[in-house]
């Protein structure tokens, strides 16, 4: 990152002690100030620099030499109220630890430590009200009343994140470790230009909406070669929620995600659920995704609205995943709910590409549910092998977090326009291996299932049109098993299969049944 001049801030020489018990925040932020009004660098050397909340500036270079460790302090008193946007809603809460807002030509680099201090606030969450500080509650209950925003899923979400980009443009970050966020650890909103590059994001496992990479209403954002280790979802992409994001309507685009390592999470990638200001072009590739709950997830639900369109995923490999794949329509709502009117509030997902993607040790192959109003589109996975093998007890969760459906080692569809499955693997310990249900269009090509008893390998379900090419019989499950069942109404058409498919497929007497002569 250039800056517009070359001139060095040294925190020390500004009265900075490192002592890990002063408070340097005085010192830090004059050097923080100078800089952005001269341009050049801020230089923190090694100790421990305990602070309040800081605000970076204009044409600064932000750099924690190797020892160096910034710590923001456990003290709501220290952390004064600032307007930014929270979980997809524009709200007044705590200022952030580490700041960059209204900002250009920003950079925060080097081998050092930017440390949030989250135990001092995940304990309040264990509190009840009466147990909180005075002066806590006070500030919370001042927050409701200027905010009067709140629903189902939020819960005292108005904590500090440990570092928000906000507002700003052409910002970089490179080499820091950011761990122990209060809320989210790194937050990229309504922001342009930046780069995340070859940096550690750490937070516990049980850190409360601890997401490791947020990246909400912003453009142009690449993410390369960056550890994550979070204890929520690891990287998040999100456009606000409902309304308020609609209205808003700044849309995440145009984004990248490569050669990311995931340790663990409640996901690999996740987009949503606040995507009301859509979602567009998004390329995830050469990444692991280990002990994750899901791998890449697309979570909506009715009221959201948005559109979710034009994602690729190459070349990932999971383990031990939870579920690989989810689009998820029901977020915390009932799948069996009946079709209501379409509006500003349905959301769509489409395009969205798979391929080359290996997902091993896995509990649910996929889940995938569009809404009956308004069905998802533009499926499709190439070269794709998973192992659904793992024992469904293996974790305590639902892949879906849909109300109303049981898990499965199935990959399963609901509700979607037109999904393909070309040059597909997927094991299960039992069948079928897919099932598709209220769906216009499947094609299968190339498709291999392995799984035991009796069910079908493929399972239909008022599916219009299904194409079955070039699919060869398992050696898995029981003589008496067919390799496809389908019901209700719809079309099925075989070609080019290899073996005796054809005597292998059931159907009902409203479903037409077509053969090729090459079958």
């Amino acid at each position: 990152m250039q800056t517009t001049s070359g001139a060095r801030f040294d925190v020390r020489e500004f009265g900075a002690t490192g002592d890990g018990t002063t408070r340097d925040t005085d010192a830090i932020q004059s050097a923080l100030e100078e800089c952005a009004d001269a341009g050049g660098t801020v230089l923190v050397p090694p100790g421990d620099y305990l602070t309040a909340p800081l605000s970076v500036g204009d044409d600064t270079t932000l750099h924690l030499e190797a020892g160096a460790t910034i710590r923001f302090v456990g003290d709501y008193e220290a952390f004064p109220t600032v307007e930014s946007r929270w979980e997809g809603w524009e709200q007044a809460g705590f200022h952030p630890c580490l700041w960059v807002t209204d900002a250009e030509n920003v950079a925060i680099t080097g081998r050092g430590t930017i440390d949030g201090g989250g135990e001092y606030w995940w304990d309040f969450l264990d509190c009840s009200e009466a147990e909180l500080p005075a002066g806590l509650r006070d500030r919370l209950a001042e927050f409701d009343e200027r905010n009067g925003k709140a629903d189902d899923v939020s819960s005292f979400t108005l904590r500090p994140p440990l570092f928000q980009i906000h507002e700003s443009t052409n910002v970089s970050v490179s080499g820091v470790t950011l761990r122990n966020s209060p809320f989210w650890n790194t937050h990229v909103v309504y922001s342009e230009n930046v780069t995340i590059h070859d940096v550690n994001v750490e937070n516990p496992a049980d850190a409360p909406n601890g997401d490791g990479i947020d990246i909400d209403s912003s453009q142009y954002v690449r993410v390369s070669d960056t550890y994550i280790n979070a204890g929520d979802d690891a990287i998040c992409i999100k456009s606000g929620k409902n309304a308020e994001g609609r209205e808003i309507g700044r849309p995440a685009a145009r984004i990248t995600v490569t050669n990311c390592t995931v340790e663990a999470g409640h996901g690999g990638v996740v987009i949503g659920s606040e995507m009301s200001g859509d979602v567009r072009d998004v390329t995830v590739s050469n990444c692991t995704f280990t002990d994750t709950d899901r791998g890449v997830r697309i979570k909506t639900q009715r009221d959201r609205g948005g559109v979710v369109e034009d994602l690729r995923f190459d070349t990932i490999v999971m383990r031990r995943v939870a579920c690989p794949f989810v689009i998820n329509g029901y977020y915390f709502t009932d799948i069996d709910s009946e079709p209501e009117p379409v509006d500003d509030g349905t959301p769509l997902v489409r395009n969205v590409h798979f391929h080359d993607i290996t997902a091993r040790e896995v509990e649910s192959a996929g889940f995938f549910a569009g809404l009956p109003e308004q069905r998802f589109e533009g499926l499709s996975f190439s070269n794709v092998r998973i192992d659904a093998t793992r024992s469904l007890e293996a974790t305590d969760l639902s892949p879906a977090m849909a109300d109303g459906y049981d898990q499965e080692h199935a990959l399963f569809c609901k509700s979607i326009a037109d999904v393909s499955f070309t040059d597909v693997t997927v094991r299960t310990p039992d069948g079928p291996a897919l099932r598709i249900a209220e769906t216009d269009a499947v094609s299968f090509d190339d498709v291999r299932l392995e799984h035991a008893g009796d069910e079908p390998a493929i399972d239909l379900e008022n599916v219009d049109e299904a194409r079955v090419r070039s699919c060869a019989l398992s050696a898995s499950g029981s003589e008496s098993s067919p390799f496809l069942r389908a019901c209700g109404s719809g079309r099925v058409s075989l070609a080019g299969n290899h073996g005796p498919i054809a005597q292998s497929v059931d159907v009902t007497e409203e479903i037409t049944l077509t053969l090729e002569t090459s079958e």
